[in-house]
């Protein structure tokens, strides 16, 4: 199987899988957030199996076919405002040599993606006005959620290397 056969493939199932977590947050609105976190994991695949460039692109076309497809959109605007591209900047962010600096950046990035969330939530989906009070509660829970992801996201990746990836090497 040539190289890009294999690139492609691989996108269109780990686009699908994400899709399908997807779509069990919005079909158990308890899971929404979870699964948009979980389905951030197949960009992370991506990433480590073919490259950055193909990991947007899964990122791009799950995030568009659930928002088109899912009924309950709370779920795609969290993996698109966050979930999903959150595993793609921190690739990024992780190639700074000075680890303060790293993370008081993704810390930044992380608050910059939550407003894109409440922004989005109030505008576009619930279209209601919140009191100021709830959205520093949300700031300051999404930042014990952005430790706890990150976390499991490095925690993820190594033992993914661990192992498939060494395996092959």
């Amino acid at each position: 199987m040539s190289r890009k056969t294999k690139t492609i493939a691989l996108s269109g199932v780990l686009s699908a899988v994400a899709v399908i977590l997807m779509s069990l947050g919005s079909l158990i609105t308890v899971l929404d957030m979870s699964a948009a976190f979980a389905a951030g994991f197949t960009v992370v695949i991506a990433m480590i199996e073919l490259d950055k460039t193909t990991a947007a692109g899964v990122y791009a076309v799950s995030g568009l076919l659930a928002f088109v497809l899912l009924p309950d959109k709370y779920t795609a605007v969290t993996f698109l405002c966050y979930g999903g591209l959150y595993p793609i900047l921190k690739s990024f962010c992780e190639m700074i040599k000075n680890k303060p600096a790293a993370w008081v950046l993704k810390c930044a990035l992380s608050n910059v993606l939550l407003t894109g969330i409440i922004w989005l939530g109030r505008y576009f989906i619930v279209a209601g006005d919140d009191p100021l009070g709830f959205e520093i509660w949300i700031y300051i829970l999404g930042n014990f959620i952005f430790l706890a992801y990150d976390l499991a996201l490095t925690m993820i990746i190594t033992k993914y290397y661990v192992m498939f990836k060494h395996k092959r090497n």
